[in-house]
């Protein structure tokens, strides 16, 4: 009798939608289960890595790169390198693409490698979508995308929209998706029975929104390339009045261009990681995990939007840091000694 394939969910959704707190939310409802974890990151620095609470569950982060076109190839050999180097067999794979992906070249990815398909199979594509903010986005083809091929739509922030609003947008979703199972979320809290263990991919419903999936070479997706990342690291400690300051006024100005925030930094003095999120001019920041005693206390922060001024940005960020005290004068030389 041949094993029982791993079941494979599929997380998408638009910049800042909530993916990595979803995904949080589930591993934490299912710690009892060995589960696989990818996660993909437009930017070349990895943040949503850190950002999981993944324990002792494998997980791998493929960065500076896109699952959907330029590091295609990187997801499956990931998926076949945590089978290959789990201590234990794993019971389900969760991957977490970026906010960019478009879903089609990634199932894709999948459904044209026999030898993959022997082991895992695509149990739902989940997409989460931004109660707040996904109506500006409405008319881009990624989002329409992702909405498009969603078994199950997680529809997170509902606590911001208003009732009437919050109508509009679901028809509009239903318009866009009729079939999907959508649930609504605040936080992206949502029981984890209802998202896993049931099957409700359908290729038949793929091929009927894209007829051409399984064509290799029907998918070279490029990104808007007016959408770009910005990325920096510091092992400076950051000070968090300085932060706070800057982020808040940088947002505010800049927030229509500013798709997307994240960061795990070091705040001076504190022994947990500070993480800072931002979508557009709503700005969320709070203590995360304590640093462990043999971590290097290193800052990372990505900005991912449009036409985004890097150098600014970089100087703004490495003004926050803490000034480092003046060293004490070195010792006059003898030429230099005032005698009496």
């Amino acid at each position: 009798m041949a094993p029982a394939k791993i079941p494979v969910t599929i997380v998408t959704g638009f910049l800042g939608a909530g993916k990595t707190t979803l995904v949080n939310h589930l591993l934490a409802q299912c710690s009892d289960t060995y589960i696989g974890i990818i996660v993909n990151e437009f930017g070349e620095v990895g943040i949503d890595g850190q950002l999981i609470v993944a324990d002792d569950q494998p997980l791998i982060e493929i960065t500076n790169g896109c699952v959907c076109c330029t590091v295609r190839k990187d997801l499956t050999a990931a998926v076949n390198e945590l089978l290959q180097r789990a201590e234990r067999p794993i019971e389900r794979l969760i991957i977490e693409t970026s906010g960019l992906a478009d879903p089609a070249p990634v199932l894709q990815s999948f459904l044209a490698d026999a030898d993959l398909l022997q082991r895992v199979e695509l149990e739902a594509v989940i997409t989460v979508a931004d109660a707040h903010h996904i109506l500006l986005h409405i008319g881009e083809d990624i989002v329409r995308e992702q909405i498009a091929f969603a078994d199950v739509i997680v529809l997170n922030k509902v606590e911001i929209p208003s009732a009437r609003e919050l109508e509009q947008l679901e028809r509009e979703l239903r318009r866009l998706n009729p079939a999907a199972h959508l649930v609504r979320t605040e936080r992206a809290q949502v029981s984890a029975a209802e998202l896993l263990g049931t099957k409700r991919f359908s290729l038949p419903h793929v091929l009927s929104i894209e007829p051409d999936l399984l064509d290799d070479e029907a998918h070279d997706h490029e990104h808007d390339t007016s959408i770009g990342s910005c990325c920096m690291e510091t092992d400076g400690a950051i000070d968090p009045e300085q932060f706070s300051r800057w982020m808040n006024q940088l947002v505010q100005r800049e927030g229509a261009r500013l798709m997307r925030t994240k960061g795990v930094l070091h705040f001076n003095g504190e022994a947990r990681q500070f993480h800072c999120h931002s979508v557009h001019m709503l700005l969320d920041a709070r203590p995360g995990r304590r640093w462990r005693p043999d971590e290097p206390r290193r800052s990372k922060l990505v900005f991912i939007g449009r036409e985004l001024a890097g150098d600014a940005l970089r100087e703004g960020f490495l003004g926050c840091l803490v000034v480092q005290p003046e060293r004490a004068p070195a010792p006059a030389t003898e030429s230099e000694t005032e005698h009496p």
